[in-house]
């Protein structure tokens, strides 16, 4: 933000947020990497150790968020919130991160393994850093015990642990600790996974009736005016990228709190989002993000509205002017 204009009354920070924590996740510092599965982040799985520092940083990263009452910009698989969380993985967690082992062992919980040729041992075969062909036994002499019926779950158990947990245990350990050193675990004990998920990362699924119900409007502007109900016919016209992208020319933000709009954050806490009025129709629509202000022109026809806003909202990532 060195050399922008503007003044941080909360929209700065939230912005701040935004970038840092999509710079995180870019693949040349290693730290995270993209499951092609869900289109979620996962914790890279071969690693320098120069970069556990940078693990450590990231989880407080993602911890001040939260105590910040900040909306992290980017999700991550549910094997990353239970990692914060230290809960215990299930199979169904895999479906998020490798899919093909997730089918494998769903199909070996539901067969008999004693009726079926399964060809399977207590090992898995994958490739080390420099990316050689390794056996890792997952107990010991596993190469040579079989898959039955009777050590199944065992099995299932021991794959899970090792694609989630063995193969980022070291990275893994300084993001948690990382993250638990700004915010102690005792404070998360009573959430789950999606519970998590929802405190960093908000919703991006955006209500438009509870958005409508907590919208404030000034200077003249009322829910009866034209261009009040042009603007909610367009967010109804949008889909929930654009809807998205609206939200975040007037708040510096894509998603919403957990608790909806009524608890959006402004300069000094919760404040509601807010539509201005303003005569001089010749200027584009502005946004006073620190306080959740859309500042819209009272234009003569919904074509010009919607042509203005929409220019508006182009600049949505050019930083944050505020005049």
């Amino acid at each position: 933000f060195v050399g922008e204009e503007g003044s941080d009354f909360g929209g700065v920070r939230r912005e701040w947020y935004h970038l840092i924590t999509l710079e995180l996740v870019k693949p040349e510092y290693g730290l995270f990497e993209f499951s092609d599965e869900s289109y979620l982040y996962q914790l890279a799985s071969h690693i320098d150790s120069k970069l556990l520092d940078f693990f450590s940083f990231a989880g407080k990263i993602l911890a001040k968020c939260i105590v910040d009452q900040q909306i992290c910009s980017v999700q991550f698989t549910t094997a990353v919130y239970k990692k914060l969380l230290l809960l215990p993985f299930t199979v169904e967690d895999l479906e998020s991160v490798d899919r093909e082992l997730y089918h494998s062992l769903e199909w070996v919980l539901e067969c008999n393994a004693d009726e079926e040729d399964l060809a399977m041992y207590m090992c898995v075969d994958t490739t080390d850093v420099d990316g050689n062909y390794i056996t890792i036994d997952l107990v010991e002499g596993g190469r040579d015990i079989p898959v039955t019926e009777a050590n199944k779950h065992q099995f299932v158990q021991k794959m899970i642990n090792w694609r989630l947990v063995d193969r980022v245990a070291v990275q893994t350990d300084a993001f948690v600790a990382g993250f638990h050193s700004v915010l102690p675990l005792e404070y998360l004990q009573p959430f789950s996974a999606g519970d998590l998920e929802l405190l960093l990362c908000g919703s991006t699924e955006i209500d438009i009736e509870d958005w409508k119900v907590n919208t404030l409007y000034k200077s003249g502007y009322s829910s009866e005016s034209d261009i009040v109900g042009w603007f909610w016919e367009l967010v109804r016209k949008m889909d929930n990228v654009e809807r998205m992208r609206l939200l975040q020319f007037v708040t510096g933000t894509t998603a919403i709190p957990s608790r909806g709009f009524a608890h959006l954050q402004g300069s000094d806490g919760e404040r509601r989002f807010s539509i201005m009025r303003v005569v001089d129709t010749r200027r584009l629509p502005q946004a006073h993000t620190c306080f959740n202000e859309l500042v819209l022109p009272e234009y003569a026809t919904q074509d010009e509205f919607e042509a203005k806003l929409l220019k508006a909202m182009e600049h949505v990532n050019d930083g944050i002017l505020l005049r």
